[in-house]
């Protein structure tokens, strides 16, 4: 890290989706350097910008200060240098269902390294299509976060579904200390399946749970907690579903798959959709799932120490991250095929 000029990220790089934007900004707040990505989303059928990529940049903006240039619908370069975040509360609406957990992704890289508290309540979609759930984004990806030292936590007060939106959660991060750590995979412990419907009826959400519950068994789990809830209008704005499954393993690990409900979409769908995401980790010897393989990689590279983990495959997103993570903070990283052993 250091130097006059930009660091230029190339937004065609790799999958060349929002990914990229998302994870450059998170880190150049953390580096506080001057970081330009270019060709944003090129390869797109409506390149550039859409609204849904600006939320994250916009908040990120509003907590770190600095200046960001480029940021309105349609651009295809984005410069951007952040200050240090402030502590304190925030409030923000992404806008109709955007998705509120892909801007916690461009928020918390910059706030767990920086030190302090913060509470940022955020407005938009809680359980959207092309983003994590909020069951996944609270009990997988923060659970495992913290094992590298983040300390942050969410409430989902509201649930809010496409296209209207309307969910509000709190996002509370604390002091922490980033640390490298080495995953690897163990002895499964505990199973869960977490299953909402909202302003639904209720055998949605137990459709989506049994789904899950039936393949589990054909796959020799029969020790299975579940968690079936249906919200009403208090809870929930909008109808919607979405269901999670997930073991934690002895090493404390979480990994899991989600999906949401959608419009004629029948609900064992729903949860055979999640199981199948969920069964690409279990049947393998990885330590992380596909998707947590992709959104750890920001925080090993800001942590000091070497850092490793296996994952069931390698991904464009994994690819695309390891790149941007790489040019901002300049540590090297290397991708080997791991050598293939029976689940534990």
């Amino acid at each position: 890290m250091g130097g006059l000029s930009p660091i230029v990220i190339d937004g065609s790089y790799g999958e060349g989706g929002g990914q990229i934007l998302r994870y450059a900004a998170a880190l150049a707040a953390v580096v506080g350097e001057e970081v330009r990505v270019v060709n944003i989303r090129s390869k797109r059928p409506n390149p550039g910008l859409r609204p849904q990529h600006i939320g994250g940049l916009k908040i990120l903006h509003q907590v770190c200060g600095g200046t960001v240039e480029g940021l309105r619908v349609g651009s295809m370069e984005v410069t951007m240098r952040f200050g240090r975040p402030k502590p304190g509360e925030y409030f923000y609406d992404v806008g109709t269902a955007g998705s509120v957990t892909l801007v916690m992704q461009t928020l918390l890289p910059a706030l767990a390294y920086h030190g302090g508290e913060y509470e940022v309540t955020i407005v938009g979609g809680t359980d959207v299509k092309w983003s994590p759930t909020t069951d996944y984004f609270r009990h997988v990806v923060l659970h495992n976060l913290r094992l590298v030292g983040v300390e942050a936590e969410l409430e989902v007060v509201k649930r809010g579904y496409y296209p209207r939106g309307g969910g509000r959660v709190v996002l509370r991060v604390r002091d922490g200390k980033l640390r490298s750590s080495s995953f690897s995979r163990a002895e499964v412990a505990r199973t869960e399946v977490v299953s909402v419907a909202s302003n639904l009826p209720a055998h949605v959400a137990e459709r989506q749970a049994r789904a899950i519950i039936e393949g589990l068994r054909r796959e020799g789990v029969s020790e299975v907690e579940r968690r079936v809830e249906r919200l009403g209008p208090d809870r929930a704005f909008g109808p919607g579903s979405s269901v999670l499954v997930y073991s934690e393993t002895r090493e404390n690990v979480r990994c899991g798959g989600d999906s949401i409900g959608e419009k004629g979409k029948p609900a064992e769908r729903v949860g055979q959709e999640a199981l199948e995401k969920y069964l690409e980790w279990y049947r393998s010897s990885a330590a992380l799932d596909t998707f947590m393989s992709d959104m750890i990689i920001p925080f090993l590279f800001i942590a000091e120490g070497h850092s490793s983990y296996t994952a069931p495959k390698m991904t464009l997103h994994m690819d695309s991250a390891l790149y941007v993570a790489s040019r901002i903070t300049g540590r090297s990283y290397r991708v080997s095929e791991a050598p293939t052993r029976p689940r534990r």
